[in-house]
């Protein structure tokens, strides 16, 4: 199987598909920080190529609702709106089976909701990180191993973060944060090697996904 992980230079998906035999290749504006097949460039310029399944990671800072404080600035400038259109080349993209990865965010309203939330705990990583999926043939991720959801880190303004994701400032801190974890990615390429449920993109979805939306969410998800 032919399998494309858009927006990954850390090649943790991509290499759970290659352990399985596939014939996987990251793609980012970023090197690869694992030795295998990855191309470093705009993902629009291989995206029409013949995959079998694409696992996309399209950037969330300006669609996510952690950034929500700034969401009028990034409307305003047109951020949000390059992130609502980025996300969407995903949605429309040529390729039969395809999942999409990003936090919660305004996708759940501009688009549609998720077909499912999963967690880390849900697959061996004692940690929470509301992760959203949408899926176009591809049956949702079944848990693999679920563990304690891990601690959590209370700050000063009295809100509630994972401890793993209260990190202090660092060049790093971003790739920390927005890193797949290893057991979600295994249990992307176990199961989605041989799907057996499929949900195909209905009439209404397929015929939003042509339109680029502009509007304001009132209530972001």
């Amino acid at each position: 199987m032919r399998v494309l992980v858009a927006c990954e230079y850390s090649g943790t998906v991509r290499d759970a598909f290659i352990a399985l035999g596939h014939d996987a290749m990251s793609c980012d504006i970023l090197p690869t920080e694992a030795p295998g097949p990855h191309y470093q460039g705009d993902v629009r310029d291989i995206l029409g190529d013949a995959w079998d399944i694409v696992v996309a990671f399209p950037p969330c800072t300006d669609i996510c609702v952690s950034g929500a404080k700034h969401f009028a600035a990034k409307l305003a400038d047109g951020r949000q709106q390059a992130g609502i259109d980025f996300f969407m080349i995903f949605a429309n993209c040529s390729a039969p089976r395809v999942a999409i990865e990003n936090p919660i965010g305004i996708m759940s309203s501009i688009w549609r909701k998720p077909d499912q939330i999963i967690q880390p705990f849900h697959h061996g990583h004692e940690a929470r990180k509301s992760t959203c999926l949408w899926l176009k043939n591809l049956p949702k991720l079944i848990p693999t191993n679920i563990v304690s959801q891990g601690e959590i880190h209370v700050t000063k303004g009295g809100n509630r973060l994972p401890k793993w994701y209260n990190l202090p400032p660092s060049a790093d801190r971003w790739k920390i944060r927005s890193a797949t974890f290893k057991g979600i990615a295994e249990a992307m390429a176990d199961q989605w090697s041989m799907p057996q449920t499929v949900r195909p993109a209905s009439a209404a979805e397929s015929l939003g996904a042509l339109f680029t939306w502009n509007t304001t969410p009132t209530a972001p998800v």
